[in-house]
């Protein structure tokens, strides 16, 4: 039986719809990543490109590991960008002088580092080396504790965003397997029961697996009368056996035991025995609070005289709610935290409790209180939002480091899940539930990073300035360099590298 938590597309989600938010980088971020996943068949349709001269220098003082979020590597610390005549910048203060960075010091490309002392500790860190970012580092989400393939939390609290009021949680997941339906209408029960995080709080409303109910209590009072609105979501695969007849019918969702809302759907006749007609049905609702109080809800679906129909799932839940809980979690304990088809696409997707907790913030304590000494990830400040160009890493292996090439948020997907498009296959052996979410924001470029390591003894080693030059200078900016870095040294831009 298909997943119905994986894109039943090999190459992907079929039909995905793009998110528009998601979807526009600002010009920065898009030059980067353009840099980043490399030039298009060369200029004018193919022609080839010559490589361009850069007439930018950055002063940086002293360099750090990059680690635990990204292995291997090393930051330098910007203070300074200097063009070819000595003019200096601050790349954050303006949008020039960023872009002017991002221009000179393309990711992929080579940068020459010159430290500013010959008797300068981790010699390693000087010559020429590849660059793989700009900006400073920032820890999305992660549940890695250590540097074992099982260092992993096996649950994730997270906090809601703009709100102090304790918003209790109405979401909820039941899933059903195989059934088969009869013609005319199927009431929809047997659910698998749900694990926790994929039921609401009691003190707004209760599941019943077993009936496959929905019920919300009164909602004129605390705690739920803060709630706006909440978004059910009914997903169905239908399988027509028959030969040569068509059927149909309807996904409903029932209020109260009468009809609310319903999406129809064809099913047409099997062509070949054993190998029936597929489709499946997504039915969303967006309901107000005013609809839902005192209510209960459950699954329906009518079929044409006849039919002759088995469904391979029906999932029943609501994925959003506005405003979201300010005390939701994320369990692994029975799913993954990512599913991704057994290695057989680029896709991954999160799973429903994950996917509910899109834009709010992880409560990052929990794995920090249990985390390998040494291993030093920041407190986490940056909402759950995924953006193209981030980075996801499974298991604390430079070999499993993802670029995410493309995202679909859970409010434009017909599951209610968030779907990310890696740059290449994740091998079907690794924990998925132990990974770590993270950018490298380019809108505060505080550091230049290359792919070299630092000596972790070294610490952060505070008598290491210098300069970083682009692999190719204009010819001006050759010429001028030693003159400029005396004056910038008079000037005290550049400080001397033995206090």
């Amino acid at each position: 039986m298909p997943d119905p938590l994986i894109p039943s597309n090999p190459d992907g989600p079929s039909s995905a719809p793009s998110n528009p938010e998601t979807a526009i980088l600002s010009n920065i971020e898009q030059e980067q990543l353009n840099n980043f996943l490399g030039p298009v068949n060369g200029a004018l349709g193919g022609l080839s490109v010559a490589e361009k001269n850069q007439s930018y220098f950055i002063i940086f003082q002293q360099a750090g590991g990059t680690g635990p979020e990204i292995i291997d590597e090393t930051a330098y610390f910007i203070t300074y960008l200097v063009d070819e005549n000595g003019n200096v910048s601050k790349p954050s203060e303006d949008y020039v002088s960023l872009t002017n960075l991002v221009q000179n010091f393309e990711v992929g490309k080579n940068a020459i580092v010159r430290n500013d002392a010959a008797t300068a500790v981790n010699g390693q860190l000087v010559g020429r080396k590849d660059i793989t970012a700009i900006g400073r580092q920032e820890s999305i989400m992660y549940s890695q504790t250590g540097s074992s393939a099982g260092a992993n939390i096996s649950i994730l609290e997270f906090d809601n965003i703009g709100t102090t009021t304790n918003i209790p949680r109405f979401s909820f997941w039941l899933n059903k397997g195989d059934a088969s339906l009869n013609p005319g209408l199927n009431g929809i029960g047997s659910y698998n029961t749900p694990n926790l995080g994929q039921q609401p709080e009691s003190t707004v409303a209760t599941v019943d697996s077993s009936a496959g109910t929905y019920t919300v209590v009164d909602l004129s009072t605390p705690p739920g009368d803060e709630i706006i609105y909440v978004r059910f979501s009914i997903s169905a695969q239908l399988a027509n056996s028959t030969q040569g007849t068509d059927t149909g019918g309807a996904v409903r969702l029932m209020k109260d035991g009468e009809l609310f809302s319903e999406t129809a759907f064809a099913l047409p006749p099997t062509i070949d025995i054993g190998n029936p007609s597929l489709t499946v049905v997504n039915h969303i609702d967006q309901l107000l609070k005013s609809e839902i109080t005192n209510s209960t809800f459950s699954v329906q679906i009518s079929l044409q005289s006849g039919a002759d129909v088995v469904m391979n799932y029906c999932n029943f839940k609501i994925t959003n709610q506005l405003p979201s809980t300010t005390q939701p979690i994320a369990d692994s304990t029975q799913n993954n935290f990512w599913e991704n088809n057994n290695s057989n696409n680029l896709w991954v997707t999160a799973s429903e409790n994950l996917s509910l907790n899109y834009q709010n913030i992880q409560n990052s304590q929990p794995v920090l209180d249990i985390i390998e000494p040494g291993f030093n990830f920041s407190p986490i400040e940056t909402p759950f939002i995924v953006r193209v160009g981030d980075r996801i890493r499974f298991e604390y292996n430079k070999e499993f480091d993802y670029t995410i090439y493309e995202v679909i948020e859970p409010s434009v997907d017909a599951d209610g899940r968030l779907k990310l498009r890696l740059n290449s296959l994740i091998p079907n052996s690794i924990n998925l539930n132990n990974f770590v979410l993270h950018r490298v924001n380019i809108n505060d470029p505080a550091y230049i990073i290359l792919d070299v390591a630092k000596n972790a003894s070294m610490g952060n080693t505070q008598n290491f300035n210098g300069v970083i030059l682009p692999e190719y200078p204009t010819l001006k900016l050759k010429e001028n360099l030693d003159s400029i870095i005396l004056d910038l040294k008079s000037r005290g831009i550049i400080t001397d590298n033995e206090n």
